[in-house]
């Protein structure tokens, strides 16, 4: 077991999700949905450091969902993240939020969708467990695989609910630590995937 001490942050979506985990083992676990990133965030982390009484100079690395997600909450976790690592010189761990929700899913074929906004999603297709080609943003009634997973889907389409969570982002993080881990903390940005560009009507 990998002894790495990570404070885990989510916020690609309306969820602002925090957790300190060792050897991937949940230590404190904030979250809340109200959309409220930029006044939890930091209360979030105060909170779990003064409550297990613990060094936030003491943690390993910084696991962060990277994106897709809603432009203002990546901005405010990566801010925030990077923040925190120039200060007591950690690296951090960028985690595609797709593949955070891709965890202990039963089917081989199937698609992740992430809402956007209005009607629109953020999209990725897999194939025998495997991206296939490149995620996209677009309406869900263009998806064909009726295995549909996804986070912000309307009540009346057949598909299973994942939350992204703090817990997902650390469990990738944990796998792929000194695969992902990344010192340059500079280099990190978010992936916003490139919306489809709207005409306007004449």
């Amino acid at each position: 077991m990998m002894d790495k001490t990570i404070l885990s942050i989510e916020t690609s979506a309306n969820i602002c999700s925090v957790g300190l985990f060792n050897n991937n083992k949940i230590l404190s676990l904030k979250e809340d949905s109200n959309r409220q990133h930029s006044s939890l965030l930091a209360v979030f982390v105060d909170e779990i450091f003064q409550e297990l009484n613990f060094s936030i100079n003491s943690i390993d690395a910084i696991a962060l969902s990277i994106g897709p997600g809603s432009y203002t909450g990546l901005r405010i976790g990566l801010s925030f993240a990077k923040g925190i690592a120039f200060s007591i010189n950690k690296p951090i761990i960028p985690i595609d939020t797709i593949d955070s929700l891709t965890k202990d899913i039963p089917d081989s074929d199937y698609t992740i969708a992430m809402h956007a906004y209005s009607d629109y999603f953020f999209i990725q297709q897999y194939k025998n467990n495997i991206r296939f080609k490149s995620p996209f943003f677009d309406k869900i009634d263009s998806v064909s695989n009726q295995n549909i997973y996804g986070y912000g889907l309307d009540n009346n389409i057949s598909f299973i609910n994942l939350v992204p969570s703090a817990i997902k982002i650390a469990n990738i993080a944990y796998e792929n630590y000194n695969k992902y881990k990344c010192d340059n903390i500079k280099l990190i940005k978010p992936n916003y995937i490139k919306p489809i560009q709207f005409k306007n009507k004449v």
